[in-house]
């Protein structure tokens, strides 16, 4: 009898095992391990990281062109030797001429009618002077 008794739970173990290894084989379906679908989607995982790696080296590079790029502008600037800096020297240097020149002419067309103004005076003057004159000495005893 006691034979008999302890078969039951050998079995009960024996069974309890194979329910362990179905348990494991439920849950790897579970989890999707010895599935393609979940191969699919660790292949997408995998791609998503290397596309973003790929992006974040693509980041760098560009940063570090263009760093290197604004550091050749700074230098030619330096020099002079930049071309964007030269052309507007080049237009400032001409709007520099223009304004002088324009100056320049002012001045002269104001000298010009200060000169003319003071001419005109002048012989206002004189011919005021002249009628008083004459008035003075058209008046008799004087």
């Amino acid at each position: 009898m006691a034979s008999t008794l302890l078969s039951p739970m050998v079995d009960y173990y024996n069974d309890e095992e194979e329910l362990d290894s179905v348990d494991e084989d439920d849950d790897r379906s579970f989890r999707g391990i010895d599935s393609e679908e979940d191969t699919e989607d660790a292949s997408e995982t995998d791609l998503a990281k290397h596309n973003e790696d790929d992006y974040v080296e693509i980041k760098e590079q560009m940063y570090k062109d263009k760093l290197a790029s604004l550091k050749r502008q700074l230098t030619q600037l330096q020099e002079g030797t930049l071309q964007e800096y030269q052309k507007r020297m080049k237009k400032l240097d001409q709007q520099y001429k223009e304004r002088l020149r324009n100056a320049d002419l002012f001045l002269q067309l104001e000298t010009e009618q200060v000169e003319r103004n003071h001419i005109k005076e002048k012989k206002a003057a004189v011919k005021e002077f002249d009628d008083k004159k004459l008035l003075k000495d058209g008046l008799p005893g004087g």
